[in-house]
């Protein structure tokens, strides 16, 4: 994904601060609860280091076979450039509850990953394919297409233990739980006026464009951007309010439980870290370009 100046985009992002408030009413425990399961979802799908490095050599291996493919044909082919979807994510941005739409999603997040993830494709657009002339285009098309037909998955190594599936499950389970949680949306409608259907829908609307999305040295922000994220956070900002009594019942569950669980998982856990280290060692061994 192609590489962008980490500062330029980080004074996009910074255009747009995310409010980072800490909770009111939950106790220390739960805090700390959701800081380990963030941890957790760190060590299972990457860190941010991680994911970059995964990127660099998912990029590098793509662009190896589209050279050798042109290579075969006898047509003239230059490396695209490396892409960053990551260049303005922090570990921060990468715990658990950002975007999975559960009971249990952070309270302070108020969907800054998702406005994070438009910056990014706003800010890659256009930039996948290496150089190829007119006469070779048809070729390059065919070397894409032969390599799209190989099978692939959008989901990172870990996506299904990150679910939490056996921790959370019995917190769902929970009369109080579904007793505090069948109070979200008469919360939603009586105090912020939000008629929400399909929470995920609600959530992730599209409010903003990335059209309209700012890229450093090319565009600023529009008014459109800047109004859609603001409504985004009030959405984000009244969901984590209304939820929170749900959220604190079901978060005991899981400070209860996490030990047993990293206990029970520990295998898989250490599979998973040591292949993340590896894609980090085999990152740091390509060559800077092709």
């Amino acid at each position: 994904m192609a590489a962008l100046a980490w500062i330029a985009m980080a004074a996009s992002v910074a255009a747009f601060p995310m409010p980072l408030v800490l909770p009111e009413r939950i106790a220390p425990e739960l805090l700390a609860a959701a800081a380990r399961l963030d941890e957790l979802t760190r060590s299972l799908t990457g860190n941010v280091a991680e994911l970059r490095a995964a990127e660099r050599i998912s990029h590098h291996r793509l662009q190896t076979s589209i050279a050798a493919c042109m290579q075969t044909a006898g047509r003239p082919y230059s490396w695209a450039p490396p892409r960053n979807f990551y260049a303005d994510f922090t570990d921060a941005d990468l715990g658990y509850g950002t975007g999975r739409v559960t009971i249990v999603d952070s309270l302070t997040e108020h969907g800054r990953r998702h406005m994070l993830n438009e910056l990014a494709y706003a800010r890659l657009e256009g930039t996948s394919s290496g150089t190829v002339r007119p006469a070779d285009r048809q070729t390059y098309i065919r070397c894409r297409m032969a390599l799209r037909r190989q099978p692939s998955s959008d989901l990172p190594p870990g996506a299904g233990l990150a679910g939490f599936g056996d921790l959370l499950e019995p917190a769902y389970r929970d009369p109080r739980v579904m007793a505090a949680w069948a109070g979200y949306r008469p919360c939603m409608r009586r105090q912020y006026g939000f008629e929400v259907g399909d929470r995920s829908h609600f959530l992730f609307q599209q409010r903003f464009s990335r059209k309209d999305a700012p890229i450093a040295g090319r565009r600023p922000a529009s008014a459109a951007w800047t109004r859609g994220v603001a409504d985004m956070e009030a959405a984000f900002a009244a969901d984590a309010d209304c939820r929170r009594p749900a959220y604190v019942l079901a978060m005991r569950h899981v400070a209860d439980g996490l030990e047993a669980w990293e206990k029970r998982h520990r295998a898989e856990i250490g599979e998973l870290r040591a292949m993340w280290r590896q894609q980090v060692t085999e990152a740091a061994r390509l060559p800077s370009s092709g």
